[in-house]
């Protein structure tokens, strides 16, 4: 029996063409977002409690557990930063700014601190590159909560083909609301991440070494959580303390769960059984996942059930056209 062989000037005859690399690509760019939905609607209903509260596997995935899918503030502001960018097709701070603001007019119901008031100097007319620091200045210079890296994935599927600049934006987007370096370098390592993951397929070792370098330009603690977590389990971490809000925690737990998972759902099932905060290290596991196993690994019985799929399915084609 003879053996197929493609050949090799098919691109020359047939220059519209889709290869296999480009569908896997493409549903690693889809997965990125819908994974990050879907760790965040697993992650909410066991928030704040203790790893030993959470369950096991089976309560974490199974279908009673979704509260109808409905968003929190990580998917909420992943939509604003992924609409703007379609809109304008770069980063636009401003723009960024009045989407946030109008979500904020909502009054919606789960809105972190540090958001809060870098959104509030906003309201009051400062410019969006100072809301954040204000913010952070008046925190004493201490706060460092995960409200930026929770919706920064947007900024990695902007620069899947051009990398330059990349590190700007995640840096720019992240000082909105969280100024303080750590959550600026946790922004620029998952977004540096995510745009490898999407661009080289299911070998992680290449995207955490590229996001651990990126991110260690600016803080070295960073850089040593991104290290700690490829080299360690989620089950190894302690995430439900008092600070479980803390960027490390998430960057700890998510880079865990990237390189240690053998599935998208055994990676964000691994995330949320260690408690805390649960809806975000589900969501910044869940895309950092999504990048690397693909759309197609995230289970339809998940999909069908978040409200925010078919707009995030829409941006996603919008996006990846513009690139």
């Amino acid at each position: 029996m003879g053996s197929f062989r493609p050949d090799p000037n098919i691109l020359k005859k047939h220059p519209n063409a889709v290869t296999q690399q480009q569908i896997d690509e493409r549903g690693r760019f889809f997965g990125t977002l819908l994974g990050a939905a879907a760790g965040e609607a697993l992650g909410a209903p066991h928030e704040n409690k203790t790893a030993g509260q959470v369950g096991g596997h089976r309560d974490i995935t199974g279908g009673g557990i979704w509260a109808a899918g409905e968003p929190t503030d990580d998917i909420d502001l992943t939509l604003i930063l992924l609409r703007s960018i379609i809109a304008r097709r770069k980063l636009d701070l401003d723009d960024v700014a009045q989407g946030m603001l109008r979500w904020f007019a909502g009054k919606p119901k789960d809105v972190g601190s540090l958001t809060r008031a870098a959104l509030e100097n906003l309201r009051a007319g400062e410019p969006p590159a100072q809301s954040g620091a204000l913010a952070w200045e008046d925190s004493g210079r201490k706060a460092a909560g995960n409200g930026s890296v929770m919706c920064c994935a947007p900024i990695g599927l902007l620069h899947v083909k051009d990398l330059d600049g990349l590190a700007e934006d995640a840096t720019a987007a992240s000082r909105i609301t969280h100024y303080d370096p750590r959550c600026v370098a946790a922004c620029i390592g998952v977004s540096t991440a995510v745009a490898w993951l999407v661009r080289g397929g299911k070998d992680g070792e290449e995207a955490v070494a590229r996001a651990a370098s990126a991110a260690g330009a600016v803080s070295d603690d960073v850089l040593a959580a991104i290290e700690r977590g490829a080299s360690k389990k989620p089950s190894d971490l302690h995430v439900d303390g008092e600070d479980r809000g803390f960027v490390l925690h998430t960057v700890e737990l998510a880079f865990s769960a990237l390189s240690s998972a053998g599935s998208l759902e055994e990676g964000i099932a691994s995330v949320i059984s260690r408690g805390g905060d649960t809806d975000t290290n589900g969501c910044v596991a869940g895309a950092l996942l999504g990048a690397k196993f693909g759309k197609s690994a995230v289970p339809e019985r998940w999909v069908s059930k978040l409200k925010a799929a078919s707009e995030l399915n829409s941006l996603a084609e919008q996006l990846y056209k513009q690139l």
